[in-house]
């Protein structure tokens, strides 16, 4: 659409502040005009748009004359009748220039990031070198640093941490030329960062981008521009979320729910999508990162990113947790329904929970799972069943080779994934692996547990403990 076409109809805005506004969303859709005279905080957010497209007045709220002169400044630029007035047309046209503005900044300070040009492109056979990149220092903490799996570890054949032994991995041979264009496209946009191209060639050489739609979405996510506002707002560059993206599918035991925050379900959600379909993952982080901050979802609703999810906060996490995880706190926690979650208020306590910035009930969690996901699942509670008939499901699930989302009783509930059950020489469950989305457990009594070797928040606990503090799950079925 150029300038000159109009947003008339229903065209969807492309600046975030203008299509956050109720009355300038109604303008966009042909319900409704600003002009001369009108008073509202509509009129700020217009008339701070104009200011960065260049206009000289003050954002006061008052529709007044320079507003209007600004307003037909525009409308002469772009060849309409210089009428003052607000329009859907124009708005449209000021939509576009402000968007358009922001792209060349967001090129900009991304040309800068990097020295003044863009990555140079990278060949699919090119090993990356070097330690890590200025992007995690002091930031990312590299699962390279996770401990190697000691004597008697239950390897993961999924994505073993970095370090463990791969033999047996044999790759399928060189890449077909489409698929090669686009290894080569994520390479290109990944740019420098070390530790991420070697994530990149080792699920190359495990053969996961030969075949299915993994590749293609990393691809689709290297290619297509990403919120303006997350570099503006929070310094978040592009490559630098492509690189977290690479480097948790390659190990997802770099997830972690951050510290201070109550997204232990957010937390696990996450990590168990990301096992289970990292396509699908990569398709969803790639959704709400866009300038919609959207993606629809295999039911059909959607799943938003809240704006307060884009500034940087001390929960520890990587960008990539943070965004992702207040968008299912947004739709499942305890309060979604009635409020938006706010990322900064999340103090882990009962009033942030009521509030809707805090925790995750049970059902909460399987409505968005079971959207995310596709299928049927059913939220178990002790507040319904015995103990020993959550634990049986739970078990019968972990049988059938499925992570469970599990909530365990901690000092507080908390949410857990079970990674798989040990049986005894009976045959019956003995010991149960879990996941906390902690991302570092060294173990404790409360429940007991012990740390497994490979770290990354895994734990073993005797089936007896598991069944006497295990409070819910969400099960297939």
């Amino acid at each position: 659409m150029n300038e000159n076409e109009s947003n008339e109809g229903g065209g969807a805005l492309l600046s975030p502040e203008l299509a956050e506004d109720a009355m300038l969303s109604a303008v966009a859709m042909g319900e409704a005009t600003l002009a001369r005279g009108a008073k509202s905080g509509s009129v700020i957010v217009l008339q701070k748009a104009l200011v960065e497209l260049g206009a000289s007045l003050t954002p006061d709220g008052s529709f007044g004359p320079k507003t209007h002169a600004a307003i037909a400044a525009e409308q002469a630029a772009a060849g309409m009748p210089e009428t003052g007035v607000l329009d859907a047309a124009t708005l449209g046209v000021v939509d576009r220039r402000l968007a358009a503005r922001r792209k060349g900044r967001l090129h900009d300070a991304m040309a800068a990031a990097v020295g003044g040009a863009p990555p140079k492109p990278a060949g699919a056979a090119q090993v990356a070198a070097g330690g890590p990149s200025r992007q995690d220092q002091g930031y990312f903490d590299d699962a390279a640093a996770l401990r190697g799996p000691g004597a008697g570890a239950v390897a993961d054949p999924d994505s073993p941490p970095p370090g463990q032994d791969r033999a047996g991995m044999k790759a399928k041979g060189p890449l077909p030329a489409d698929r090669a264009g686009q290894f080569d496209a994520v390479r290109r946009s990944i740019g420098d960062d070390a530790p991420a191209n070697a994530a990149l060639e080792r699920l190359l050489a495990a053969g996961r981008l030969h075949e299915g739609s993994l590749l293609p979405n990393l691809a689709t996510f290297a290619q297509t521009p990403r919120n303006p506002a997350l570099l503006l707002e929070a310094g978040i560059e592009p490559e630098l979320l492509l690189g977290q993206v690479v480097r948790h599918v390659d190990n997802p035991l770099r997830v972690q729910q951050g510290r201070g925050h109550g997204t232990c379900g957010a937390g696990v959600m996450e990590y168990v999508v990301l096992r289970g379909d990292p396509a699908e993952f990569v398709r969803l982080v790639d959704g709400i990162t866009r300038e919609v901050r959207a993606v629809t979802l295999r039911s059909g609703k959607k799943l938003e990113m809240p704006r307060s999810a884009i500034a940087r906060d001390d929960s520890g996490r990587v960008d990539l947790d943070r965004l992702f995880q207040s968008a299912i706190m947004n739709h499942a926690s305890a309060m979604s329904w009635l409020f938006d979650y706010d990322n900064p208020e999340d103090n882990d306590t009962f009033w942030a929970a009521v509030r809707g910035n805090s925790q995750m009930a049970v059902y909460g969690f399987t409505s968005l799972y079971q959207a995310i996901q596709g299928g049927t699942y059913t939220s178990v509670s002790k507040l319904s069943r015995p103990k020993d008939e959550i634990a049986g499901l739970v078990a019968t699930s972990a049988a059938r080779g499925e992570r469970v989302p599990v909530i365990l009783e901690f000092k507080t509930y908390h949410w857990l994934s079970v990674e798989w059950l040990e049986a005894g020489k009976d045959g019956k469950p003995a010991s149960i692996v879990l996941r906390n989305p902690w991302g570092k457990d060294e173990g404790g009594d409360k429940p007991p547990r012990v740390a497994m070797p490979e770290g990354g928040g895994r734990v073993r606990m005797k089936y007896a403990d598991f069944l006497e503090n295990v409070f819910g799950a969400t099960v297939r079925g």
